[in-house]
């Protein structure tokens, strides 16, 4: 699996990496609206499979990225045939 980022100055860098079925994943920092309360999100993008349809985005909150990372660490060590953790 290829991980690169982006961003030159690293300030807001977007990690990116093509699955096996050919989508592109890309996590980055979000900051929407302006003035002095901006929305912080993180930013989640899955691109289309290879030729087929469009792909897709979601703006999380903190705790919402934080859900779906421990739901991703679970799946992922139920599939590594590993015992699950708190």
């Amino acid at each position: 699996m290829d991980i690169r980022t982006s961003g030159a100055d690293h300030t807001d860098p977007h990690v990116c990496f093509r699955t096996m079925c050919g989508r592109e994943i890309s996590v980055g920092h979000l900051t929407l609206g302006g003035g002095h309360h901006p929305a912080q999100r993180v930013g989640l993008g899955i691109g289309a499979s290879s030729g087929a349809g469009d792909g897709t985005w979601a703006g999380l909150t903190a705790g919402e990225a934080r859900r779906l990372a421990a739901a991703l660490l679970l799946h992922a060590a139920a599939c590594d045939g590993l015992p699950p953790q708190a």
